[in-house]
């Protein structure tokens, strides 16, 4: 019985040194400062940060149409997405649905190849062509080099002048960019 009891002792004191850690851990996650883009936690960037220029690149759209930096005006998007990219493929319906809040015109959707996955490539081009202008490039050519995009997915807002506005991993809403102006 003294066995017993002992035994339930110290996993409850267990138990409790378990909780403990978890709501220090919990209230130091809390403290960590947020980042501009909506409040998530501050990651390493995978594109070029807000105030950067953007580089000069060229490059032609899924329906033969030329994409250049004198596109890139206020309020322009630009997302990049890969797929052989696991966090791609879980946002891409997000980042769909979130770019159909856009006028097409406004949102420039960079699809890097991987031959060892371009058989999803259609799946992606199905999904953002309707909601976006579609550019499949090389990741490391001159567009992925003029945003100094490290990774993805990620996404760009152009401001005026050709600079970096906002930038992160998911497009933000059109109503949570709205409400950040003012």
């Amino acid at each position: 019985m003294a066995y017993l009891t002992a035994s339930v002792v110290l996993l409850g004191v267990l138990g409790l040194l378990n909780l403990t850690l978890t709501f220090g851990v919990v209230r130091r996650l809390r403290e960590r400062p947020a980042d501009a883009t909506g409040g998530e936690m501050s990651a390493p960037a995978l594109v070029a940060g807000p105030g950067a220029h953007i580089g000069t690149f060229s490059a032609v759209d899924t329906e033969g149409d030329v994409v250049d930096q004198d596109l890139l005006d206020d309020g322009l998007m630009v997302l990049f997405m890969s797929p052989g990219c696991p966090a791609c493929e879980d946002l891409l319906p997000l980042v769909a649905e979130r770019a159909g809040e856009y006028d097409r015109d406004r949102v420039l959707a960079v699809v890097t190849r991987d031959e060892e996955k371009e058989a999803l490539l259609g799946e992606y081009l199905t999904r953002l062509s309707p909601v976006a202008r579609v550019v499949v490039t090389e990741f490391g050519d001159e567009v992925t080099q003029a945003f100094a995009l490290k990774g993805m997915p990620a996404y760009v807002e152009v401001g005026t002048d050709g600079r970096v506005a906002g930038s992160g991993r998911t497009l933000p809403r059109r109503a949570d960019r709205a409400g950040a102006a003012r």
